[in-house]
């Protein structure tokens, strides 16, 4: 019997490793994404504020400049909240795991100490999108009327 609740404990603890892993390996890769979405807008923001004024006589450049900086902006949602997503999705079944091994530590991706910093972050990245945006629309407000 001990033997079988031994296996058993094992089971879950190599269930319970490989859902931290899968974890650990979605926030890598959403950090990735937002540092490279940051540099990105970080970019075509710097190019319209030094741009010369030749750019913003033409229309259509200083149009497709914002345009593709919105478009960035508007991607760089999307992945935020469709990873923040997934992981919580993770971290929800991650949460409800126990095991009689390690019933007396707490679950680190349990809802009480998981959620409160998971979504401070996420509406911090969602705050700094934001503020990408309305600098896109006001630097097209002033600049092109």
């Amino acid at each position: 019997m001990k033997a079988k609740h031994a296996e058993r404990s094992s089971d879950e603890i190599a269930v319970f490793q490989a859902y931290t892993d899968l974890i650990n390996s979605e926030r890598e890769t959403l950090w990735a994404r937002h540092n490279a979405l940051l540099l990105a807008n970080s970019l075509i923001i710097g190019a319209l504020a030094i741009s010369p004024a030749a750019l913003w006589e033409d229309k259509w450049a200083a149009l497709a400049m914002l345009s593709a900086g919105l478009l960035v902006s508007a991607a760089w949602v999307g992945i935020a909240v469709q990873g923040w997503s997934s992981i919580r999705h993770h971290a929800d079944i991650a949460g409800t795991f126990a095991s009689d091994c390690f019933n007396h530590l707490p679950n680190p991706f349990a809802e009480t100490v998981c959620n409160r910093a998971q979504t401070s972050i996420h509406y911090l990245i969602l705050l700094v999108i934001g503020v990408f945006i309305l600098m896109y629309l006001g630097l097209g407000f002033i600049r092109l009327s």
